[in-house]
């Protein structure tokens, strides 16, 4: 039977995977964003160098290959996903900043704004390491491949009006650095990346109170929806389900259990005996669930299991399946548990009347069984 952290790890897992499905349509935005400057800067509306910029471009569209190719192709709830997703986007913001160099100094801060979505330290810290990792790499190759930044150039620290000063007297003699390397490192990576760990720092503190807030989320939404006493979902969650979701399936089926003289077992052999039959046919349901099969309790002795798309011939299998399992635990030396079962297929959008001949056809088969009207 799923347990409480099960159900809390599922919902965490759900989670995940919207972040996932957010860093994928920030991505799109990104390249949105870039093709739309390379298309301006083409037509000379940017003074940029449009040889450099369509390095740039064509490089990062390289990169939507695999990421195309995770979305359409890849289980995106897999946590390696996030992890290439955040390294992608940190090589197409180095690629960007090694040829467009001052022009999009902030771009290195996309990244983290991305990982900080999904609560993880780790992969904050993951996502700076390789942020600063392509902050010194870009600093270096855009040096020598970007567009020039001068003030690195020459061994000048000056303000604005020092140059004009001296470009007045018409002359200007400025040395050039002899170490760029070290030049590049010390007063151009280093600052950026200090930036980065800083404004990390003050991301870690929005990630931990996420994750408190995703934890509570998912415990909420566990008692919200569960029954507690088989861990199966709960009427709410039922109603909910059969109004705002099964409608817009294709096809459903609706199995009905009743357990048969649950109130009678009570009366004679105490609560205790109920609870067993009760806990024991809703193992048997739980080993037939998935996710496209969700079962219900609804009652204090009724069940529902709704099958999504149903398999031809699939809900008999079902309730074979459960026959067959209750027999063997009778067998076992186990409790004898009763019940009536009714089932019924239709469309999606005609949900309520399919659970109702479901309904009528189990209490058809409780007045027909020896066990039901006793």
């Amino acid at each position: 039977m799923e347990n409480y952290q099960e159900q809390c790890n599922s919902e965490l897992r759900n989670q995940e995977i919207k972040s996932n499905m957010r860093t994928l349509t920030g991505f799109m935005w990104m390249m949105i964003a870039i093709t739309l400057m390379w298309l301006l800067t083409l037509v000379r509306f940017f003074d940029v160098n449009a040889e450099v910029f369509s390095k740039a471009y064509i490089m990062s569209a390289i990169l939507l290959i695999p990421i195309v190719y995770i979305y359409f192709r890849s289980d995106i709830s897999k946590p390696w996903v996030k992890y290439f997703l955040i390294a992608s986007i940190c090589i197409i913001s180095a690629i960007i900043a090694s040829f467009l160099t001052f022009h999009v100094v902030l771009v290195y801060v996309f990244p983290l704004l991305l990982a900080v979505q999904y609560r993880e330290r780790k992969v904050l810290w993951a996502a700076l390491i390789m942020d600063i990792t392509g902050v010194v790499i870009s600093s270096l190759t855009g040096y020598y491949y970007g567009l020039c930044d001068l003030n690195l150039l020459f061994q000048s620290n000056h303000t604005l009006s020092w140059y004009l000063g001296i470009m007045n007297e018409g002359h200007i003699i400025i040395p050039f650095n002899e170490n760029i390397n070290f030049i590049l490192l010390v007063y151009e990576a280093l600052p950026r990346s200090f930036i980065l760990f800083i404004f990390t720092i003050m991301l870690r503190y929005s990630v931990i109170t996420s994750h408190e807030d995703a934890i509570r989320i998912a415990d909420l939404t566990y008692h919200k929806d569960t029954d507690l006493r088989t861990k199966l979902f709960n009427k709410n969650k039922y109603e909910e389900m059969v109004k705002g979701y099964y409608p817009s399936v294709k096809r459903v089926a609706v199995i009905f259990w009743d357990i048969n003289n649950l109130k009678k077992t009570n009366d004679s052999f105490g609560h205790a005996m109920g609870d067993a039959l009760i806990e024991t046919m809703a193992l048997r349901l739980y080993e037939q669930s998935d996710s496209r099969k969700c079962t219900y309790r609804v009652g204090g002795d009724e069940f529902v299991m709704i099958i999504e798309n149903p398999k031809p011939d699939e809900a008999e299998e079902v309730i074979q399946k459960v026959k067959t399992s209750l027999e063997q635990c009778r067998a076992a030396g186990g409790i004898y548990v009763s019940s009536a079962v009714g089932c019924e297929e239709g469309f999606g959008s005609d949900i309520e009347l399919v659970i109702k001949a479901a309904d009528k056809n189990m209490y058809d088969n409780k007045r027909s069984s020896r066990e039901g009207r006793d």
